[in-house]
């Protein structure tokens, strides 16, 4: 599927294709968020914070489809650690996990880009786990996390 640079709006399509899928034992609660599991997506373990699996600093995007504009955040995902400790610091220091979006079908990637998808389910919606799951590559080991569910 082409997506057209004015969907991206300047953005890496491998980093806006993670913009809006679900999380993962977290949620938005306005502008803040919390936790809605109590184990680590990534270990089992203890969870202690959410983690943007896009950064902050890249703040929201706007993806615009023929279908209307969607203003998109970054997933959460329940971790274990701080930054710097456990689970947490594999996405930040030295980048061990590498999160990605995989749909099931090509089709759904195509209804997700223009905005058919978006027009039946929420940016975030679990049910988007109908449609693809998250694939978090273990950089260090080269084990691949499936994550099909919230």
């Amino acid at each position: 599927m082409i997506v057209s640079a004015s969907q991206l709006r300047g953005v890496p399509k491998d980093r806006a294709e993670l913009y809006g899928k679900p999380h993962v034992g977290a949620r938005y609660v306005g502008n803040r968020y919390e936790l809605t599991a109590e184990r680590c997506g990534i270990c089992g373990r203890q969870a202690t914070n959410c983690h943007h699996l896009v950064p902050r600093r890249c703040g929201d995007f706007a993806l615009v489809t023929p279908r209307g504009t969607w203003r998109l955040r970054s997933p959460l995902i329940a971790l274990c650690g701080s930054g710097t400790t456990g689970c947490h610091d594999g996405f930040h220091g030295g980048a061990r996990y590498r999160p990605e979006w995989v749909w099931d079908e090509p089709e759904f990637e195509e209804a997700w880009w223009d905005g058919t998808l978006l027009c039946e389910h929420e940016p975030h919606d679990p049910a988007l786990y109908g449609y693809g799951h998250w694939a978090i590559t273990d950089t260090k080991t080269g084990r691949t996390i499936e994550i099909t569910e919230g």
